[in-house]
Protein backbone atom coordinates (compact mmCIF):
# COMPACT_ATOMS: atom_id res chain seq x y z
CA UNK A 1 0.00 0.00 0.00
CA UNK A 2 1.52 2.94 -1.20
CA UNK A 3 2.31 5.84 1.50
CA UNK A 4 -0.72 8.47 0.17
CA UNK A 5 -3.62 5.70 0.87
CA UNK A 6 -2.36 5.28 4.16
CA UNK A 7 -3.68 7.06 7.12
CA UNK A 8 -1.04 9.43 8.79
CA UNK A 9 -1.24 9.57 12.71
CA UNK A 10 -0.89 12.88 14.46
CA UNK A 11 0.60 12.07 17.82
CA UNK A 12 2.97 11.93 20.15
CA UNK A 13 3.85 10.32 23.74
CA UNK A 14 3.66 13.72 24.84
CA UNK A 15 1.61 14.35 28.46
CA UNK A 16 -1.39 15.38 27.29
CA UNK A 17 -1.95 13.32 23.47
CA UNK A 18 -0.75 9.91 25.68
CA UNK A 19 -3.32 10.64 28.17
CA UNK A 20 -5.79 10.63 25.81
CA UNK A 21 -4.61 8.35 24.56
CA UNK A 22 -5.33 5.95 28.24
CA UNK A 23 -8.92 7.97 28.16
CA UNK A 24 -9.85 6.61 24.68
CA UNK A 25 -8.97 2.86 25.79
CA UNK A 26 -11.32 3.15 28.98
CA UNK A 27 -14.36 4.31 27.04
CA UNK A 28 -15.32 0.03 26.46
CA UNK A 29 -14.93 -0.34 30.48
CA UNK A 30 -17.60 2.07 31.75
CA UNK A 31 -20.62 0.99 32.63
CA UNK A 32 -23.27 3.91 31.97
CA UNK A 33 -21.40 3.98 28.37
CA UNK A 34 -22.23 0.39 27.99
CA UNK A 35 -25.42 0.73 25.87
CA UNK A 36 -23.62 2.93 23.08
CA UNK A 37 -20.21 0.77 22.76
CA UNK A 38 -22.08 -1.05 19.93
CA UNK A 39 -22.58 1.80 17.87
CA UNK A 40 -18.98 3.32 18.09
CA UNK A 41 -17.40 0.38 15.54
CA UNK A 42 -15.72 -1.50 18.39
CA UNK A 43 -14.46 -4.77 17.69
CA UNK A 44 -16.76 -7.02 17.82
CA UNK A 45 -14.95 -9.62 19.72
CA UNK A 46 -14.64 -6.90 22.77
CA UNK A 47 -18.15 -6.03 22.36
CA UNK A 48 -19.21 -10.29 22.98
CA UNK A 49 -16.64 -10.44 25.89
CA UNK A 50 -16.21 -7.16 27.22
CA UNK A 51 -14.65 -8.51 31.26
CA UNK A 52 -11.39 -9.44 29.12
CA UNK A 53 -10.62 -6.32 28.45
CA UNK A 54 -12.10 -4.53 31.67
CA UNK A 55 -9.89 -6.63 33.26
CA UNK A 56 -6.68 -6.02 31.29
CA UNK A 57 -7.23 -1.93 31.86
CA UNK A 58 -8.22 -2.09 35.34
CA UNK A 59 -4.89 -3.75 35.76
CA UNK A 60 -3.13 -1.12 33.39
CA UNK A 61 -4.59 2.07 35.14
CA UNK A 62 -3.44 0.12 38.87
CA UNK A 63 -0.02 -0.02 37.38
CA UNK A 64 0.17 3.50 36.25
CA UNK A 65 -1.51 5.33 39.12
CA UNK A 66 0.53 3.30 41.24
CA UNK A 67 4.16 4.08 39.59
CA UNK A 68 2.89 7.46 38.85
CA UNK A 69 3.21 7.78 42.87
CA UNK A 70 6.50 6.44 42.84
CA UNK A 71 7.51 8.25 40.23
CA UNK A 72 8.62 5.03 38.83
CA UNK A 73 9.48 5.35 35.31
CA UNK A 74 12.02 6.48 32.58
CA UNK A 75 12.35 7.39 28.95
CA UNK A 76 12.38 10.31 26.59
CA UNK A 77 9.01 10.92 26.97
CA UNK A 78 6.88 13.66 28.48
CA UNK A 79 6.88 12.55 32.51
CA UNK A 80 3.47 11.13 32.44
CA UNK A 81 3.24 10.44 28.54
CA UNK A 82 6.66 7.99 29.02
CA UNK A 83 4.39 6.07 32.02
CA UNK A 84 1.20 5.76 30.03
CA UNK A 85 3.34 4.36 26.73
CA UNK A 86 4.40 1.64 29.03
CA UNK A 87 1.71 0.95 30.40
CA UNK A 88 -0.11 0.77 27.02
CA UNK A 89 3.00 -0.85 25.19
CA UNK A 90 1.75 -4.00 27.89
CA UNK A 91 -1.91 -3.86 27.67
CA UNK A 92 -2.38 -4.04 24.04
CA UNK A 93 -0.26 -7.76 24.05
CA UNK A 94 -2.07 -8.87 26.96
CA UNK A 95 -5.48 -8.47 24.89
CA UNK A 96 -3.83 -10.06 21.97
CA UNK A 97 -2.51 -13.33 23.99
CA UNK A 98 -6.41 -13.38 25.10
CA UNK A 99 -8.65 -12.54 22.04
CA UNK A 100 -6.26 -12.76 19.02
CA UNK A 101 -3.86 -10.26 17.44
CA UNK A 102 -6.55 -9.01 15.86
CA UNK A 103 -8.50 -7.73 17.85
CA UNK A 104 -6.02 -5.76 19.66
CA UNK A 105 -4.65 -3.90 16.24
CA UNK A 106 -8.44 -3.36 15.48
CA UNK A 107 -9.05 -1.80 19.02
CA UNK A 108 -5.52 0.44 18.44
CA UNK A 109 -6.87 1.33 14.85
CA UNK A 110 -9.66 2.50 16.13
CA UNK A 111 -8.57 4.75 18.99
CA UNK A 112 -6.12 6.16 16.25
CA UNK A 113 -8.45 6.75 14.11
CA UNK A 114 -11.47 8.44 15.43
CA UNK A 115 -8.78 10.65 18.22
CA UNK A 116 -5.50 11.15 16.15
CA UNK A 117 -5.98 11.41 12.18
CA UNK A 118 -7.27 14.58 11.38
CA UNK A 119 -7.75 13.76 8.28
CA UNK A 120 -9.91 11.35 8.92
CA UNK A 121 -11.81 13.59 11.31
CA UNK A 122 -12.35 16.01 8.61
CA UNK A 123 -13.50 13.31 5.77
CA UNK A 124 -15.90 11.90 7.99
CA UNK A 125 -17.52 15.65 8.50
CA UNK A 126 -17.59 16.42 5.25
CA UNK A 127 -19.10 13.01 3.96
CA UNK A 128 -21.43 13.15 6.68
CA UNK A 129 -22.81 16.10 5.35
CA UNK A 130 -22.72 15.51 1.84
CA UNK A 131 -24.48 12.47 1.81
CA UNK A 132 -27.38 13.96 4.14
CA UNK A 133 -27.89 16.48 1.48
CA UNK A 134 -29.09 13.06 -0.79
CA UNK A 135 -32.34 12.86 1.59
CA UNK A 136 -33.67 16.00 1.25
CA UNK A 137 -36.98 16.47 -0.07
CA UNK A 138 -38.56 19.26 -3.05
CA UNK A 139 -39.54 21.07 0.54
CA UNK A 140 -36.06 21.97 1.64
CA UNK A 141 -35.23 25.51 1.09
CA UNK A 142 -31.94 24.17 -0.12
CA UNK A 143 -33.38 21.55 -2.42
CA UNK A 144 -32.43 23.32 -6.09
CA UNK A 145 -28.91 22.94 -4.69
CA UNK A 146 -29.30 18.95 -4.51
CA UNK A 147 -27.49 16.83 -7.43
CA UNK A 148 -28.98 13.74 -7.90
CA UNK A 149 -27.68 10.74 -6.29
CA UNK A 150 -25.20 8.65 -8.28
CA UNK A 151 -27.55 5.93 -9.71
CA UNK A 152 -25.31 3.31 -8.12
CA UNK A 153 -26.22 4.85 -4.65
CA UNK A 154 -29.84 5.10 -5.19
CA UNK A 155 -30.86 1.83 -3.75
CA UNK A 156 -28.44 1.75 -1.34
CA UNK A 157 -29.54 5.09 0.45
CA UNK A 158 -32.49 3.82 2.26
CA UNK A 159 -30.10 1.05 4.31
CA UNK A 160 -28.11 3.62 5.20
CA UNK A 161 -30.69 6.28 6.20
CA UNK A 162 -30.95 5.62 10.26
CA UNK A 163 -27.26 5.78 10.22
CA UNK A 164 -27.31 9.48 8.53
CA UNK A 165 -30.35 10.58 10.00
CA UNK A 166 -29.92 13.96 12.09
CA UNK A 167 -32.62 13.78 14.78
CA UNK A 168 -31.68 9.70 15.74
CA UNK A 169 -28.38 11.23 16.23
CA UNK A 170 -29.39 14.00 18.38
CA UNK A 171 -31.26 11.53 20.13
CA UNK A 172 -28.63 9.36 21.32
CA UNK A 173 -26.54 11.94 22.22
CA UNK A 174 -29.37 13.05 24.62
CA UNK A 175 -29.92 9.67 25.76
CA UNK A 176 -25.50 9.76 26.52
CA UNK A 177 -25.95 12.94 28.12
CA UNK A 178 -28.51 11.47 30.48
CA UNK A 179 -26.48 9.07 31.89
CA UNK A 180 -22.91 10.30 31.95
CA UNK A 181 -21.38 11.20 34.93
CA UNK A 182 -20.39 14.98 36.23
CA UNK A 183 -16.61 15.28 35.73
CA UNK A 184 -14.59 13.93 38.70
CA UNK A 185 -12.11 16.09 40.73
CA UNK A 186 -9.76 15.67 38.80
CA UNK A 187 -11.14 16.28 35.59
CA UNK A 188 -10.67 20.08 36.78
CA UNK A 189 -9.53 21.25 33.32
CA UNK A 190 -12.86 20.40 32.51
CA UNK A 191 -14.59 21.24 35.50
CA UNK A 192 -16.73 23.95 33.70
CA UNK A 193 -18.67 20.85 31.52
CA UNK A 194 -21.58 19.57 32.60
CA UNK A 195 -20.33 15.72 32.29
CA UNK A 196 -17.06 14.08 32.10
CA UNK A 197 -14.48 14.21 29.41
CA UNK A 198 -15.52 10.61 28.52
CA UNK A 199 -18.62 11.49 26.84
CA UNK A 200 -17.60 14.32 25.30
CA UNK A 201 -15.27 11.91 23.45
CA UNK A 202 -18.14 9.01 22.98
CA UNK A 203 -20.08 11.97 21.44
CA UNK A 204 -17.19 12.62 18.84
CA UNK A 205 -16.83 8.85 17.88
CA UNK A 206 -20.38 8.19 17.48
CA UNK A 207 -20.67 10.61 14.61
CA UNK A 208 -17.63 9.49 13.17
CA UNK A 209 -18.76 6.10 13.51
CA UNK A 210 -21.77 6.16 12.15
CA UNK A 211 -20.67 8.09 8.89
CA UNK A 212 -18.07 5.36 8.92
CA UNK A 213 -20.43 2.46 8.73
CA UNK A 214 -22.57 3.95 6.59
CA UNK A 215 -19.09 4.20 3.91
CA UNK A 216 -18.80 0.60 4.27
CA UNK A 217 -22.16 -1.04 3.50
CA UNK A 218 -22.31 1.42 0.46
CA UNK A 219 -18.57 0.37 -0.40
CA UNK A 220 -19.63 -3.31 0.30
CA UNK A 221 -22.25 -3.18 -2.66
CA UNK A 222 -20.30 -1.60 -5.63
CA UNK A 223 -17.49 -2.21 -7.22
CA UNK A 224 -14.03 0.32 -7.42
CA UNK A 225 -15.65 1.49 -10.62
CA UNK A 226 -18.80 2.41 -8.77
CA UNK A 227 -17.42 3.70 -5.76
CA UNK A 228 -14.97 6.05 -8.05
CA UNK A 229 -18.46 7.71 -9.76
CA UNK A 230 -20.18 7.70 -5.91
CA UNK A 231 -17.10 9.47 -4.94
CA UNK A 232 -17.19 11.79 -7.58
CA UNK A 233 -20.93 12.68 -6.74
CA UNK A 234 -19.87 13.40 -3.31
CA UNK A 235 -17.62 16.01 -4.72
CA UNK A 236 -19.47 17.80 -7.22
CA UNK A 237 -22.26 17.77 -4.31
CA UNK A 238 -20.36 19.08 -1.24
CA UNK A 239 -18.69 21.81 -4.39
CA UNK A 240 -21.74 23.26 -4.47
CA UNK A 241 -24.09 22.73 -1.62
CA UNK A 242 -22.13 24.79 1.02
CA UNK A 243 -20.03 27.95 1.23
CA UNK A 244 -17.86 26.67 3.40
CA UNK A 245 -17.57 23.07 1.40
CA UNK A 246 -14.42 21.25 1.12
CA UNK A 247 -14.83 18.41 -1.24
CA UNK A 248 -11.02 17.56 -1.08
CA UNK A 249 -11.88 16.48 2.31
CA UNK A 250 -13.30 13.82 0.94
CA UNK A 251 -10.19 12.27 -0.09
CA UNK A 252 -12.05 10.43 -3.31
CA UNK A 253 -12.87 7.16 -2.53
CA UNK A 254 -9.84 6.80 -0.15
CA UNK A 255 -12.77 6.33 2.87
CA UNK A 256 -15.18 4.12 0.52
CA UNK A 257 -14.04 1.33 1.62
CA UNK A 258 -15.17 -1.80 3.13
CA UNK A 259 -11.78 -2.19 5.51
CA UNK A 260 -10.14 0.93 6.42
CA UNK A 261 -6.70 1.83 5.16
CA UNK A 262 -3.27 1.11 7.29
CA UNK A 263 -1.76 3.59 9.51
CA UNK A 264 1.51 4.90 8.09
CA UNK A 265 3.30 3.97 11.28
CA UNK A 266 4.16 0.05 13.17
CA UNK A 267 1.54 -0.64 15.38
CA UNK A 268 2.43 -0.83 18.72
CA UNK A 269 2.31 -4.63 19.39
CA UNK A 270 5.79 -4.11 17.76
CA UNK A 271 7.48 -2.85 20.43
CA UNK A 272 6.11 -5.15 22.97
CA UNK A 273 8.12 -7.24 25.44
CA UNK A 274 5.35 -9.45 26.03
CA UNK A 275 5.74 -12.85 24.86
CA UNK A 276 4.32 -13.17 21.93
CA UNK A 277 4.10 -17.40 21.41
CA UNK A 278 0.33 -17.41 22.20
CA UNK A 279 -0.61 -15.27 19.84
CA UNK A 280 -2.92 -16.26 17.14
CA UNK A 281 -2.13 -16.02 13.06
CA UNK A 282 1.05 -14.44 11.20
CA UNK A 283 2.98 -11.54 12.21
CA UNK A 284 0.73 -8.44 11.06
CA UNK A 285 2.38 -4.81 10.72
CA UNK A 286 0.04 -2.00 10.48
CA UNK A 287 2.02 0.06 8.05
CA UNK A 288 3.08 0.96 4.87
CA UNK A 289 4.26 -2.18 2.78
CA UNK A 290 5.67 0.17 -0.17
Amino acid sequence: MTKQNCLELDFSWEDTESWKYFRALSLPTLPWAAPFLPLLGLPNALLEQPSIWESIYTQAFIEHETRYRMRDWTGTHGERGELVRQVIVKALPLLAQQMGRNVAIDLEKWVRFHFFCPEAKRAMREWERTLRIAYFSPNSRKYQRKIPPSAVLVPILPLIEELMDFDRRTEINDALKRVAPPPPYEQIPYEYMEHCYEMTMISVVLDQALTLKALQTIASRLNDMERSEVAMWAQDQARIMYRDGKPENLCGDKYLQVELPCFDVPSLLDFSTVDESALDGSHHEDKTVD
